[in-house]
């Protein structure tokens, strides 16, 4: 057999041109030769030897985790983009790096349409108009578009002063229910009112948000639903079917309903001005395998207590096993919910906590437990903690952030 070690295998890169320096023209096999372009300083050899890594399996997504450091921005940028192709442990090797890197926000959709779809792909529709009969004649308009059926993500506001502001949620919802074999691109859905910084941050919401397991059902290849408005009033999660309870004709035994499961779902934002005990227990105990970002806003201007039972099913990870952020948001007895928290089994796999504008005490239950310094980010900013609290704090292992103690309102990322 011909062991010749300049012929290229089935993964070798091969490399020549007039243009290549002299030292890179030759058949460079295997993952040494990897290592070897790695060394190159064109960034453009180096960035097709990343490329090339991918081939080699674990070894050559740990030349991929090295890029991640390079001074190089197009091999840092290179780096993150291949690694998000490199399964589990490239998945993870982001996650330590950089959580933000693998959640799905409304960032993932960089550009937005206000008029006329051009691009569809990767970008977002956003609907609002301070008239809620415009807004519903531009969503006509958007349904009768025959790129619709390729939009991935839409944005719909409500305006605060319009008179039918408080069926604007409703009436959206009901029309994408009704759209659902169009819109068969969509994976990211906001529907709320219209948050202006300034002008709204701590006025009390005008729409009522109806049950959103109807478009749940709709849309199973949904990966992002923000809601956004008061949820004290009406069951958010009611199902299509009026089930009030089923029962076992053997013993007579009640047996219980099983939640609303959900494959795809990524990130759930629950931006509530007000949310009853039973809308939050139903939210916490829906089955969405998938989950990885869960930010809960508990009020907008008032500081609301949570009832701990209602967290139950999320904290026990059954509900959200795969969750990596969670954010509480505006919590009257929030030293009681981290707590809570750190003591329960998600903090195995959560990378970011966020505990924000809320009354966090001490902060005995974080100092406390050396389970924190597991994560990569603890925010918690916006509690009102003295400068002895936040430099205890900040000896922690983690990242920590305490923006705005004293001050407004902290903001969360898709602010």
């Amino acid at each position: 057999m011909n062991n010749n070690s300049n012929k290229p295998g089935e993964f070798d890169a091969v490399l020549g041109g007039e243009q290549q320096n002299e030292n890179y023209s030759l058949v460079l096999g295997g993952i040494e030769g990897i290592k070897n372009r790695l060394n190159s300083e064109d960034d453009e050899v180096r960035s097709a030897a990343l490329e090339d890594a991918l081939k080699y399996g674990n070894a050559g997504i740990d030349l991929i985790i090295e890029a991640l450091y390079d001074p190089s921005e197009e091999i840092h940028d290179r780096a993150i983009l291949l690694l998000h192709k490199g399964g589990t442990k490239g998945k993870e090797a982001l996650l330590y790096y950089d959580p933000w890197l693998v959640l799905t926000t409304f960032q993932d959709w960089e550009d937005y349409y206000y008029d006329r779809i051009n691009d569809p792909r990767g970008q977002a529709y956003c609907l609002y108009n301070e008239n809620y009969v415009n807004s519903k004649n531009k969503l006509s308009r958007f349904l009768q578009d025959p790129k619709a059926k390729d939009i991935e993500a839409i944005k719909f506001q409500a305006y605060y002063k319009d008179p039918n502001c408080k069926i604007a949620f409703k009436d959206f919802a009901d029309t994408l229910v009704n759209a659902r074999e169009l819109l068969t691109s969509l994976k990211a859905l906001l529907i709320g009112d219209c948050c202006d910084l300034i002008n709204i941050k701590y006025r009390e919401s005008n729409i009522k948000v109806c049950s959103i397991y109807p478009l749940l059902k709709s849309y199973p290849y949904l990966e992002l639903l923000h809601i956004r408005g008061r949820m004290l009033e009406e069951d958010i999660l009611k199902p299509e079917l009026k089930i009030l309870q089923v029962r076992n004709f053997q013993n007579n035994s009640i047996i219980p309903i099983k939640p609303l499961k959900h494959e795809n779902l990524k990130s759930l934002i629950v931006d509530a001005d007000g949310i009853s005990d039973s809308n939050l227990a139903k939210i916490c105990n829906l089955n969405l395998p998938s989950l990885e970002y869960f930010e809960l806003w508990l009020n907008r201007s008032d500081l609301r207590n949570i009832n701990i039972d209602s967290l139950a099913p999320m904290l026990s990870g059954d509900s959200f096993p795969k969750l990596i952020y969670l954010a509480v948001r505006k919590c009257g007895n929030m030293s009681e919910v981290a707590h809570a928290i750190v003591n329960s089994p998600i903090m195995e796999n959560l990378k970011v906590l966020e505990l924000t504008d809320g009354n966090i005490g001490n902060g005995s239950a974080l100092l406390n437990s050396p389970v924190i310094n597991r994560l990569h980010t603890l925010n918690v900013s916006g509690n009102r903690l003295s400068k002895n609290i936040i430099e205890q704090l900040s000896k922690l292992k983690c990242r920590v952030i305490a923006d705005s103690q004293f001050g407004d309102r902290y903001y969360s990322v898709w602010e």
